[in-house]
């Protein structure tokens, strides 16, 4: 049986997961792909097939087109659906990264903005280090679309810079931190 702590951490996170479905979900309308978009969705290339074969078997093609993900972003996601089940051979397992980061990496176009974005970011100190590293991989609504405490921003950036395999030195993370947490930060209740 478990312990009422273990119970809540689950429903929590559990719970955690409905708005990020929505979001994803969202993100795949707003960008003209249904969940159950098609092999048609994916631009030709070296990898299409084992990509289409792979992801349709459990869920449509929109997220994935949609996504910017770097070369380290990418693994960690097919990493990620192998062990879900994704039947990719160890032997395809590179031919389908390396067709995702060519079709759907940084700079590869815009990921989709959640609805009702603004898609401009505040004049402060600290947008040109934002401007530079967010914007190469998605509009600057997925930024101004969401409140985070200064703790999930850090976070945030720490892992975009990591998924992307954008370089960030300590100082122009602190920066982009600084300025998210000021202008799209959580207030105080």
């Amino acid at each position: 049986m478990r312990a009422p702590n273990q119970f809540m951490e689950s429903s929590r996170a559990k719970n955690a997961i409905w708005p990020a479905a929505f979001l994803l979900f969202a993100c795949a309308q707003a960008y003209g792909q249904a969940p159950g978009a098609s092999a048609s969705a994916l631009p030709a290339g070296a990898g299409k097939e084992i990509v289409a074969k792979a992801c349709t078997q459990c869920h449509g093609l929109g997220l994935t087109v949609a996504m910017r993900d770097g070369r380290v972003g990418w693994q960690e996601m097919v990493d990620n659906m192998i062990l879900r089940g994704a039947q990719v051979r160890p032997d395809e397992e590179k031919i389908a990264i390396d067709y995702l980061v060519e079709n759907f990496g940084p700079g590869k176009g815009p990921m989709v903005s959640p609805l009702g974005a603004v898609l401009a970011l505040a004049d402060a100190p600290g947008k040109a280090v934002v401007e530079s590293h967010c914007t190469y991989c998605h509009d600057a609504g997925r930024i101004t679309g969401v409140k985070r405490s200064k703790d999930e921003w850090e976070a945030t950036v720490k892992q975009m810079m990591h998924w992307s395999g954008t370089p960030a030195t300590p100082e122009e993370i602190q920066t982009m931190t600084t300025y998210l947490t000021a202008q799209y930060g959580k207030k105080a209740k």
